[in-house]
């Protein structure tokens, strides 16, 4: 009796095991929504399900079984059920997992088996300095990827990935958008961004042929995932202020230089307490500054099913520059929409509509015065009116104040694809791309900002450019056994079209209208009102083999042929191959005894060539021009020389590189070692005058890259409330003119000189080697040592002493322009030792504008719903040309005031030891040879703290109580906090502002400002 009631009440039992119901709802912990599609298996067995779109499961188990949750890119957990009926589950991201595929060029790559450089941005990362474009969010991330910021609301930062490998013929990389080319992303809203791979060698870039030499960024947008109808919000604002400001010269200064010039004694310079202009110190810098601000809201859904998602976002920005009368305003839409049709048919469109608009400033005319203006000279007269020009300089709060550079853009993209699939092995993907770029500029300067009788002046320039891609590739994927290949060939053709129209007008009737229906002509010639029209085309084919044995030997081939409209047609085409290769080494046998320690190791190398195109249209043709004069009658003649015979220009790229992992790749290293050399660089040589043209474009010489980059990171602290994870990367370049084809082998170009053995943005001026403190310290023996002058107690001269004896031997004097230099004048140094101080001979390269080495430094810590993430980023080893400082410090005229360094440590009589010259504009010419100098050169080294971020995410638990908000988060920022430098300008990153042989020429740009900022995102 006993034993049947046992086995009835174990058979009631297991009954009941069998019956529990368990159910739930799943959700991220990266944005707190329901995941559909979740896998919830049973352990140890088949048994499962999956969540529907709202992230609910409803499974039957036992009630001492486990579920297993599993889902693509996030963690594999397992829950003991526990005889629970109701389980919810937050699923985290797998960081790791996340990692295992990279976007390459025409497809993705497992992270693995990729051979190639490949350095990769993800949206968090991207957005978390909150920054008004793409670029800005990846300064100082990515090892070997410099970007440097040019200034102002609307500007453009300069990238450069390697080093610069090319003259003038386009230094900025490939962006590739979502498959789509072009040559700038300006107009893309970083909130639609996924992530960025950055292709920086060769090999991997070689699939773009004759567009990779300067690398490659990939860009993948967001796109909708199945599941209900998702809405998130994001609003950010901002504030921000000049960060610094440039020494200018008081009105004390400033007196004591209008005496000084004159050779006048400053010490009996009356205070003159009852001079109203005298006693007044105006701060121009503060005038034309203010509080700026930014707003930036974004709007997106996103949804829809397994067969049909969607994605579109508007974002608008309003951002007022520190300076007054600057500013950005950008309106962008972005819709993508994916479609499937069974499992044989994929296809998709990306449309994106975005306007641009920002004014800018006549930089010269408002920093370039403000580091030079009278400090005691007023802007404006006691009822507010505007004073003209004073002191042969316009009115600065004026300038700044009504001077119209206004910059409007519109612009129209749509890519879309269909993409077949035969077999499970072999898929054809066709696309079309049009992309519209319509700009308009209009610059108007009224009355005020004119000289004293001159009527107000503008112009008015449009540029139309529409571009066509169209391509087709087949890619065919197959494994055998422990052989995986993946083979991809395709053709592509690609047209532009270029119009532009310029007006321009000196004789405005009036400031009422800056529209050209006001003027009462225009300026007529090649660089003033005229129409121009340009076409371009390119016609390509390509293709890649990758293959891996067992995911631990890894090849892959890529070879493009390119064919361009603007080569001659005895160069038209090239040839542009890659090779590279991977050894996973760590998961050799022998490596099985580190494990614990190094748990990856992966070696790679690769070879390649790449092309170089981007140079003006038609400049292989000789072209005819109307607009030449024959007797009065307007005619047409050759306005430019043809050369047939232009090569491409190519750049041969090799590297190594290593990959490790430690301790379960906590800590990941990454080291790569480059060199690249371009040969056959396009650039504008001069001709002879009597030719009648200026220059030719030609092939005339070679140049040389290289470089180490080291990035590491570390998810230092991994714990369930806490986390901490941290990454450093640095990078080195030399550049190295290798040959020119020129006359001495140097290409002289203002203040820079490109000449073989030395670096493109070297330098090449004067140095100066102090001041002479005597007029007989002007004294040299005829091997140019210099003598020190002896004087008796009553300060006459007596003799000449050298290392510490008396010399009587031959005295030698500098000389310029034959005139000796005297007590108070530079004691320039002199180079061939003939002690005449002459342009030819005494020129050497004082320095150079690009970084010996530059990186960044990130960290990010998480407490429960508390984000606080900080990045710094570096530049040493480069140096600025302060041509502003030159401008204000040598010119000595009534109408310049010198910097308040200048006048306060200039030579006043004889025997000051002084580190300026005398301030007497007699000895002006002496004083002020001209081109550049040494006094001018700053070193412009930094270390800045880029942004600081803090991030609050409200409670799951409270967002449930609420239910039709998921997600509800705040943050607070700053930008541009600090800098450590010893550059007194406004900002020591500066950019080449479009001339890529120039960089670190300082004529007062834009000024830095410092920006704090809060903002707010809600999911729905």
């Amino acid at each position: 009796m006993f034993m049947s009631a046992f086995v009835l009440l174990s058979s009631i039992n297991m009954l009941a095991q069998e019956t529990l119901t368990v159910s739930g709802i799943v959700t991220s912990s990266d944005d707190g929504l329901p995941m559909p599609g979740v896998n919830v298996l049973i352990q140890g067995s088949r048994n499962g399900t999956i969540t529907n779109m709202d992230g609910k499961y409803v499974i039957s188990a036992a009630p001492n079984d486990a579920l297993v949750f599993s889902f693509i890119g996030y963690k594999t957990e397992t829950v003991a059920i526990g005889g629970r009926t109701n389980i919810d589950f937050l699923m985290s991201q797998d960081l790791e997992q996340l990692d295992e595929v990279v976007v390459m060029g025409y497809g993705q790559q497992e992270t693995k088996t990729i051979s190639g450089s490949v350095a990769t941005v993800k949206s968090d990362d991207l957005n978390q300095n909150t920054p008004t474009s793409a670029l800005e969010g990846m300064q100082g991330r990515l090892a070997g990827v410099s970007i440097t910021s040019n200034g102002g609301p609307g500007s453009t930062p300069d990238i450069k990935i390697r080093g610069t490998s090319t003259l003038n013929s386009g230094t900025g990389p490939l962006y590739v958008v979502d498959g789509q080319q072009m040559d700038d992303i300006g107009h893309i809203n970083p909130e639609d961004i996924a992530t960025m791979s950055v292709l920086k060698d060769g090999a991997s870039a070689a699939i773009y042929g004759s567009k990779s030499a300067n690398g490659v960024i990939i860009i993948t947008t967001k796109e909708g995932k199945a599941g209900n109808t998702k809405v998130n919000v994001n609003f950010v604002q901002g504030f921000n202020h000049l960060a610094s400001k440039i020494p200018v010269s008081n009105t004390r200064q400033a007196r004591i230089f209008a005496q000084a010039r004159r050779g006048r004694d400053f010490a009996d310079l009356p205070a003159d307490s009852l001079s109203t202009l005298y006693n007044q110190d105006y701060d121009y810098q503060e005038m034309i500054s203010r509080v700026g601000t930014r707003q930036q809201v974004n709007l997106s859904l996103s949804g829809g099913s397994d067969d049909a998602k969607f994605y579109w976002n508007t974002g608008f920005m309003n951002q007022d520059g520190v300076i007054v009368n600057s500013y950005q305003q950008r309106l962008n839409t972005t819709l993508n929409l994916n479609f499937k049709v069974g499992n044989w048919l994929k296809s998709g469109v990306r449309v994106v509509g975005s306007y641009n608009e920002s004014n800018g400033l006549a930089t010269g005319a408002v920093f370039g015065q403000i580091s030079t203006h009278y400090p005691y000279l007023p802007v404006q007269d006691a009822d507010g009116t505007f004073v003209p020009q004073t002191s042969s300089q316009q009115n600065i709060l004026a300038e700044a104040l009504f001077t119209e550079k206004r910059r409007r853009t519109y612009r129209g993209q749509m890519f879309t694809y269909g993409e077949i699939q035969f077999l499970p092995s072999l898929t054809f993907k066709s696309t079309l791309g049009v992309n519209l770029n319509l700009r308009r500029n209009n610059d108007f300067n009224p009355t005020i900002v004119q000289k004293v009788g001159q009527a107000p002046s503008g112009n008015e320039v449009t540029q139309l450019n529409v571009s066509l891609q169209q391509e087709n590739f087949i890619t065919w994927t197959q494994n055998f056994g422990n052989h995986h290949i993946t083979a991809m060939a395709g053709m592509q053709v690609q047209t532009w079209n270029n119009e532009y129209a310029k007006f321009e007008s000196r004789t405005f009737n009036n400031d009422i209208l800056s529209t050209f229906n006001n003027v009462e002509e225009l300026i007529l010639g090649p660089k003033n009102t005229r129409t121009t029209a340009t076409a371009h085309a390119l016609v390509s084919q390509y293709g890649r083999l990758q293959y891996n044995f067992k995911e631990k030997y890894s090849l892959t081939a890529t070879v493009r042929r390119d064919g361009s409209s603007r080569f001659g047609k005895n160069n038209k085409y090239g040839v542009f191959p890659g090779v590279s290769v991977a050894w996973r080494l760590g998961d050799e046998t022998f490596m099985e005894p580190l494990k614990p320690v190094v748990s990856n190791l992966k070696l790679r190398a690769g070879v390649s060539q790449n092309g170089n195109e981007r140079i003006p249209d038609f400049e292989s043709k000789t072209l005819y021009s109307p607009g030449f004069l024959y007797n009065g009658q307007n005619g047409i003649s050759i306005s430019q020389l043809g050369n047939q015979d232009l090569l491409w220009e190519t750049t041969q790229q090799a590297f190594v590189g290593a990959d490790f992992g430690f301790m379960q790749d906590k800590i990941t290293v990454n080291v790569d070692y480059y060199e690249k050399v371009t040969s056959d660089l396009l650039y504008s040589i001069p001709l002879p005058a009597e030719t009648g043209f200026t220059s030719i474009r030609s092939n005339i010489g070679e140049i040389k890259n290289s470089g180490i980059e080291f990035n590491i990171s570390a998810n230092i602290i991994n714990k369930k409330k806490f986390k901490w994870r941290s990454s450093f990367n640095i990078a080195t370049n030399v550049n190295e003119v290798v040959k020119l084809a020129e006359k001495d082998g140097e290409i002289i170009q203002g203040e820079y000189i490109i000449r073989e053995g030395g670096a493109i943005g070297d330098f090449y001026g004067f140095t100066a080697n102090g001041v002479f403190q005597y007029d007989e310290s002007n004294a040299f023996d005829p091997d140019g040592n210099q003598l020190t002058p002896i004087f008796d107690e009553n300060g006459n001269f007596s003799n000449y002493e050298l290392n510490g004896q008396e010399y009587s031997g031959e005295i030698n004097q500098l000389k310029y322009n034959n005139n000796v230099l005297k007590g108070g004048d530079v004691h320039w140094k002199d180079h061939n030792g003939d002690f005449k101080i002459t342009a030819d001979d005494d020129r050497t390269v004082l320095g150079n504008g690009f970084a010996d080495f530059y990186g960044g430094f990130f960290n990010e810590f998480k407490y429960k719903g508390i984000t606080l993430s900080i990045l710094f980023d570096y530049n040493f080893g480069n140096d600025i040309y302060k041509r502003y400082d030159q401008v204000r410090n040598q010119r000595m005229v009534g109408t310049v005031v010198p910097g308040p360094e200048r006048i306060e440590n200039a030579w006043f009589e004889q025997g000051d030891v002084a580190k300026y010259p005398t301030l007497q504009s007699s000895r002006a010419k002496v004083n002020n040879i001209p081109g550049i100098n040494s006094y001018w050169i700053s070193q412009a080294d930094f270390i800045k703290l880029r942004s600081v971020r803090i991030d609050y995410r409200l409670p799951k638990k409270l967002m449930d109580r609420v239910g039709f908000i998921s997600n509800l988060s705040f943050n607070a920022s700053a930008l541009n906090l600090f800098t450590w430098t010893n550059f007194d300008g406004y900002n020591p990153e500066l950019g080449t502002n479009g001339n890529a042989l120039k960089p670190g020429l300082d004529n007062l740009r834009y000024p830095l400002s410092r920006e704090y900022i809060i903002g707010v995102k809600a999911n729905f």
